[in-house]
C-alpha cells in the first residue's frame, strides 16, 4: 500500500480491509475507539505524532511494514 510518505489520510487507511485487520491484529479494540472516528481525516504522521511515546516505536515500525506490504 502506499502510505504517501506518511500524508495518506487514516481513512483512506480504514477503506482497505487489510489494513483494518493489521489494525485489529495490532491493537485490539482500537477502531472501536470514539478517537478513531476523530482521526479519520487526520494524516497518518500527524497520527503518529501523537502517539509517539505511547505506543514502542518497534511495534510502530512493524506496523508501517505491514501496511506497505498490502
Amino acid at each position: 500500500m502506499n502510505l504517501q510518505n506518511g500524508n495518506i489520510r487514516v481513512g483512506e487507511l480504514l477503506q482497505n480491509p487489510g489494513a483494518v485487520r493489521i489494525f485489529n491484529e495490532e491493537f485490539p479494540g482500537m477502531l472501536n475507539s470514539p478517537m478513531v472516528r476523530m482521526a479519520r481525516g487526520m494524516s497518518l504522521n500527524r497520527v503518529l505524532g501523537h502517539v509517539r511515546g505511547k505506543v514502542p516505536q518497534q511495534k510502530i515500525n512493524r506496523v508501517l511494514e505491514r501496511l506497505r506490504a498490502l
